[in-house]
């Protein structure tokens, strides 16, 4: 990890929203419809399978729609409607010996999703990133006449957070890159030249957060790269950097071997918080997991040649070619999220009829903390266990996700369940106390 002395920053940006999501990748949001925003005094924002909405102060809902995306949509689908008439008629009936179908088009695996956004601070646009199959870009986007800015775009680089300076004329980034490493990138938005990247080298490097002083620096979370035989392997412990933008003085401000933080910030009171788990080390390869390999090599092969001949039976006589199956499900399937570098097989929620209690679809060993700048980290205080994301308030407060449930967090008082949103992995706020209105940005998922 690297720096690079291309921007310059100062000031600070605190912000809260909520994302429902459920995700089976890292580049993909939630696939429930359901979402929630608290507070709704003002303009809401949120992103909910991979849309972006705004919910109005009289309640009402609307959907962001990018003209970029529709434009490129429709490009796409006139590309198939000239090429189609090659895979229709006899002769390619023919051609293809009679069997159905025929080629498949780019427009028919197109889903464009947003990814990040966070509101520009005249409080009348928002920024958001977007994924468009193998272009990524960050635009602006006016609320009032529903104007889109294109900002940048490319083929090469996702941008999974968007962070938006106080000072009106920065954002920071978090970019990936296709190789899979990630990198802290700042731009100014009113002025041409992309995106400058501040860091670099083989790590993933995101969630970048302002420093609420007026120490012109960056925290982020950055974890390197583990590499088996120049492959990737994995990722080492996630710690917490931060970067000085005048000198490029990089700090570690949390770091262990054996533990992963997470998603740092500030919150209003000056502290540092963040999500603290066990490290999930890297295994190296044994020679009995090579021997285990070649033994259930037959064994796999049978098993990949029956699942292909079984789509084949159904998909000409509409029935497969295995009968018997287990129990019928009495509940909803078991979801995998791609959270913080890593798959997680989300828990359980509380079955009907059971006690309802605080649980959680995240290891308790997810544990919120706070910690006060100058402090140790022996002398962070617990907020609470099993989180899944986080966010604070400007009164002191935080709304924390276990993933079965959303919570409000206050000094000396419990937990006050406020949602029960399931797989909330994004809570985010905006808020400005100078006008006593909210800002917001998004955390996503590497």
């Amino acid at each position: 990890m690297f720096w690079n002395q291309e921007a310059h920053s100062e000031g600070n940006v605190i912000a809260w929203m909520i994302l429902n999501d459920a995700a089976s990748s890292p580049t993909h949001f939630s696939r429930h419809s359901n979402a929630n925003i608290f507070l709704m005094s003002h303009t809401q924002a949120y992103l909910s399978d991979g849309r972006l909405f705004l919910l109005l102060a009289d309640g009402k809902e609307r959907e962001i729609k990018s003209k970029f995306v529709a434009d490129l949509q429709q490009r796409l689908q006139s590309i198939k409607e000239r090429r189609e008439w090659k895979a229709s008629g006899s002769g390619a009936q023919f051609a293809r010996g009679g069997l159905p179908g025929g080629a498949t088009y780019e427009v028919d695996n197109f889903h464009p999703r947003f990814t990040a956004a966070c509101w520009a601070t005249d409080e009348e646009s928002i920024y958001y990133a977007i994924d468009a199959g193998d272009v990524h870009g960050i635009f602006q986007y006016n609320i009032a006449d529903t104007c889109e800015l294109r900002i940048t775009h490319g083929p090469n680089r996702r941008f999974s957070w968007l962070a938006a300076h106080s000072d009106g004329e920065q954002l920071a980034v978090a970019i990936t890159h296709s190789d899979g490493t990630g990198s802290i990138g700042i731009m100014q938005p009113s002025r041409s030249g992309g995106v400058r990247e501040i860091t670099e080298g083989d790590s993933v490097d995101s969630y970048p957060a302002w420093v609420p002083t007026d120490d012109p620096s960056l925290i982020y979370q950055s974890s390197g790269v583990a590499r088996r035989n120049g492959e990737w392997a994995g990722l080492g412990p996630a710690s917490i950097q931060k970067l000085n933008l005048e000198n490029g003085v990089i700090e570690a401000l949390l770091e262990d071997p054996h533990v992963d933080f997470l998603c740092p910030s500030y919150g209003a009171d000056g502290m540092l918080y963040f999500i603290q788990r066990p490290y999930d080390s890297v295994e190296r390869s044994k020679p009995l997991d090579t021997v285990k390999d070649v033994v259930l090599f037959p064994y796999r092969l049978l098993r990949a040649l029956f699942a292909f001949l079984n789509v084949f039976s159904v998909f000409f006589s509409g029935k497969p070619l295995k009968s018997a199956g287990g129990p019928p499900r009495t509940g909803p399937d078991p979801k995998a999220v791609f959270l913080y570098g890593r798959w997680l097989q989300m828990q359980q929620p509380v079955a009907p009829g059971q006690k309802e209690e605080q649980t959680s679809g995240v290891p308790s060993s997810w544990v919120l903390k706070r910690l006060q700048p100058g402090n140790s980290l022996a002398q962070a205080e617990v907020v609470a266990s099993g989180v899944m994301a986080y966010t604070t308030t400007s009164d002191g407060s935080v709304y924390y996700s276990t993933g079965n449930d959303v919570f409000l967090w206050k000094k000396s008082a419990d937990p006050q369940r406020v949602s029960k949103l399931p797989v909330v992995t994004c809570l985010v706020v905006r808020w400005n106390e100078a006008k006593d209105s909210e800002n917001f940005s998004c955390r996503a998922e590497v």
